[in-house]
């Protein structure tokens, strides 16, 4: 689980770069869960092509979202991303002859690498490492390509950036568009994983919405290695805190885990990953004994940079 968080914080994050925050991610989650079910129960569609179709129909879920949404700015988008949840979970639940409402769908339990079902969790594992890598690799290319350096200044001031001639608007459908169908692919892997796919799990906001987007503002939200962080970080806890205190107190994990990031946002509030830089930062110049100008010039850029950063996510958040 620890991965699936990773690869669709990963995801999310993608339309971070924009200083967009998402909480409609549960939506291209679950789109990408039904359709590999459906395709596979109904259809008897390998569940390999039915990842691809899952990516498809996410990005097709998001143009959807995008057309009438995007031009939205700030907390507007984002309510309407969790009103976008919420309709399709609605759908889901009440479109019985083809989702089986509330009851779900249960995928065969036959087994084979072909049909994505083993008996033993090794294998998933491996898959979704292999999964969560090539999310990582794709947040990287798109991060120093000519489009996250583009997001980027979006995230600072749109209005100059399209003064400068960039189509902003089609900027950000193409970022929501990679982001939801890496996120759908995640949402393919986890209904083959856990057999059952039903709305209120698979279209759950807490779980897909809102939880790749703690993680990632409390790691760094619009970052390389925030989301990584924040998800390895944030997941664990959150599953220790359920395991640990959740039987003594009924919601006292939830008491402890919002007091925590409490204080992660008030000490780091651009994130664990821009407060760390900044730390290194401020003591870096001291280690060094020569070329101390460019040194210190270097560790002002940064520092300034980082306070964009921090800031930047700050207003987001």
């Amino acid at each position: 689980m620890i991965l699936i968080y990773v690869g669709i914080t990963v995801a999310w994050n993608i339309l971070a770069f924009g200083g967009i925050l998402s909480l409609g991610h549960a939506a291209f989650f679950g789109i990408g869960s039904y359709t590999v079910a459906l395709l596979y129960v109904n259809l008897n569609i390998n569940p390999w092509l039915g990842i691809l179709a899952a990516m498809v129909t996410a990005g097709i879920g998001a143009l959807c979202l995008a057309i009438p949404l995007l031009r939205l700015r700030g907390p507007f988008f984002t309510l309407s991303t969790l009103a976008f949840v919420e309709v399709l979970r609605l759908i889901a639940i009440y479109w019985v002859g083809l989702t089986n409402g509330s009851v779900g769908i249960t995928t065969p339990p036959a087994e084979g690498f072909a049909l994505l079902s083993f008996q033993d969790r090794q294998p998933y594992y491996y898959i979704v490492l292999v999964m969560t890598l090539i999310a990582i690799c794709i947040s990287v290319w798109i991060y120093h390509s000519k489009m996250g350096y583009h997001l980027r200044a979006v995230a600072s001031d749109e209005d100059a950036v399209r003064a400068l001639g960039v189509r902003t608007p089609r900027l950000k459908l193409t970022a929501l568009v990679i982001s939801a169908a890496l996120t759908g692919a995640f949402g393919a892997f986890t209904a083959m994983y856990f057999f059952v796919i039903e709305p209120e799990t698979n279209f759950s906001a807490t779980l897909y919405s809102i939880q790749p987007a703690l993680n990632g503002i409390i790691g760094g939200m619009g970052t390389l290695l925030g989301p990584v962080v924040g998800a390895l970080i944030m997941t664990p806890l959150g599953e220790w805190l359920r395991t640990t205190f959740s039987g003594a107190t009924q919601g006292l994990n939830f008491v402890i885990y919002g007091i925590v990031l409490i204080v992660i946002v008030r000490v780091m509030p651009g994130g664990i990953v821009t407060g760390a830089n900044k730390l290194y930062s401020r003591f870096r110049p001291a280690e060094g004994t020569s070329g101390g100008g460019d040194s210190q010039k270097r560790s002002a850029e940064e520092t300034v940079d980082d306070d964009h950063t921090a800031n930047t996510a700050g207003r987001r958040s």
